[in-house]
Protein backbone atom coordinates (compact mmCIF):
# COMPACT_ATOMS: atom_id res chain seq x y z
CA UNK A 1 0.00 0.00 0.00
CA UNK A 2 0.74 3.28 -1.23
CA UNK A 3 1.44 6.69 0.92
CA UNK A 4 -1.26 8.07 -0.93
CA UNK A 5 -3.86 5.14 -0.26
CA UNK A 6 -3.21 5.98 3.08
CA UNK A 7 -4.24 9.42 2.72
CA UNK A 8 -6.97 8.80 0.97
CA UNK A 9 -8.43 6.11 3.19
CA UNK A 10 -8.00 8.68 5.82
CA UNK A 11 -9.65 11.57 4.08
CA UNK A 12 -12.20 8.20 3.36
CA UNK A 13 -12.79 7.94 6.97
CA UNK A 14 -12.73 11.95 8.09
CA UNK A 15 -16.09 12.41 5.29
CA UNK A 16 -13.80 14.21 3.75
CA UNK A 17 -14.20 14.18 -0.52
CA UNK A 18 -12.43 11.60 -2.36
CA UNK A 19 -11.54 10.98 -6.15
CA UNK A 20 -13.92 7.79 -6.94
CA UNK A 21 -11.46 6.76 -9.76
CA UNK A 22 -8.41 6.99 -7.07
CA UNK A 23 -10.69 4.74 -4.37
CA UNK A 24 -11.35 2.34 -7.17
CA UNK A 25 -7.68 2.27 -7.67
CA UNK A 26 -6.71 1.81 -4.03
CA UNK A 27 -9.04 -0.82 -3.51
CA UNK A 28 -7.96 -3.39 -6.28
CA UNK A 29 -4.51 -3.44 -3.85
CA UNK A 30 -5.21 -6.60 -1.61
CA UNK A 31 -3.04 -4.36 0.99
CA UNK A 32 -4.45 -1.35 0.62
CA UNK A 33 -8.37 -3.09 1.40
CA UNK A 34 -6.63 -4.60 5.03
CA UNK A 35 -5.49 -1.00 5.50
CA UNK A 36 -9.03 0.40 5.33
CA UNK A 37 -10.36 -2.37 7.13
CA UNK A 38 -8.12 -1.50 9.54
CA UNK A 39 -9.13 2.25 9.14
CA UNK A 40 -12.67 1.70 9.74
CA UNK A 41 -11.99 -0.82 12.78
CA UNK A 42 -9.73 2.40 14.46
CA UNK A 43 -12.75 4.24 13.71
CA UNK A 44 -15.06 1.78 15.22
CA UNK A 45 -12.92 2.10 18.30
CA UNK A 46 -12.76 5.61 18.83
CA UNK A 47 -16.52 5.84 18.60
CA UNK A 48 -17.52 3.12 21.22
CA UNK A 49 -18.91 4.50 24.24
CA UNK A 50 -16.37 4.35 26.93
CA UNK A 51 -16.82 0.39 29.57
CA UNK A 52 -19.56 1.58 32.19
CA UNK A 53 -20.56 4.98 30.37
CA UNK A 54 -24.26 4.04 29.13
CA UNK A 55 -25.07 2.46 32.96
CA UNK A 56 -23.64 5.84 34.46
CA UNK A 57 -25.68 7.88 31.73
CA UNK A 58 -29.00 6.24 32.31
CA UNK A 59 -28.37 6.87 36.13
CA UNK A 60 -27.95 10.59 36.36
CA UNK A 61 -29.87 11.67 33.28
CA UNK A 62 -32.67 12.52 35.36
CA UNK A 63 -30.45 15.15 37.82
CA UNK A 64 -28.56 16.06 34.85
CA UNK A 65 -31.67 17.30 32.86
CA UNK A 66 -33.00 19.07 35.84
CA UNK A 67 -29.74 21.06 36.31
CA UNK A 68 -29.10 22.20 32.26
CA UNK A 69 -31.70 24.26 32.17
CA UNK A 70 -31.05 26.23 34.78
CA UNK A 71 -27.98 26.58 34.16
CA UNK A 72 -28.59 27.86 30.64
CA UNK A 73 -30.67 30.16 32.14
CA UNK A 74 -28.57 32.08 33.92
CA UNK A 75 -25.70 32.25 31.48
CA UNK A 76 -28.46 33.95 28.97
CA UNK A 77 -29.32 36.57 32.00
CA UNK A 78 -25.56 37.01 32.78
CA UNK A 79 -25.11 37.38 28.69
CA UNK A 80 -27.50 40.10 28.96
CA UNK A 81 -26.50 42.31 31.77
CA UNK A 82 -22.87 42.21 30.10
CA UNK A 83 -24.63 43.42 26.67
CA UNK A 84 -26.49 46.44 28.47
CA UNK A 85 -23.39 47.15 30.38
CA UNK A 86 -21.07 47.34 27.84
CA UNK A 87 -23.77 49.39 25.88
CA UNK A 88 -24.16 51.83 28.51
CA UNK A 89 -20.18 52.05 28.95
CA UNK A 90 -20.20 52.71 25.30
CA UNK A 91 -22.86 55.57 25.70
CA UNK A 92 -21.14 57.34 28.37
CA UNK A 93 -17.62 56.76 26.63
CA UNK A 94 -18.73 58.69 23.78
CA UNK A 95 -20.96 61.71 25.29
CA UNK A 96 -17.70 62.06 27.47
CA UNK A 97 -15.63 62.23 23.91
CA UNK A 98 -18.12 64.89 22.62
CA UNK A 99 -17.96 67.30 25.26
CA UNK A 100 -14.10 67.29 25.23
CA UNK A 101 -12.78 70.31 23.51
CA UNK A 102 -8.75 70.89 22.33
CA UNK A 103 -7.05 73.23 25.23
CA UNK A 104 -7.22 76.92 24.59
CA UNK A 105 -3.83 78.14 23.81
CA UNK A 106 -1.67 80.61 26.32
CA UNK A 107 0.99 82.05 23.26
CA UNK A 108 0.48 82.26 19.91
CA UNK A 109 4.01 81.80 17.69
CA UNK A 110 4.14 83.87 14.81
CA UNK A 111 6.79 82.61 12.29
CA UNK A 112 8.27 85.04 9.91
CA UNK A 113 9.75 83.64 6.58
CA UNK A 114 13.49 84.26 6.09
CA UNK A 115 14.70 86.37 3.83
CA UNK A 116 16.11 84.61 0.41
CA UNK A 117 19.39 85.52 -1.35
CA UNK A 118 19.53 85.41 -4.73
Amino acid sequence: MTTDHAELFSALMDREAVDPDALARALEDPEARRALVGFAAVRQELHAPAPGEGEWIAAHAPRLAAVRPRLDRWRLVAAAVLLVAGLGAGVAAERYRSQQRPPEPTRVVQLEPLPVDR
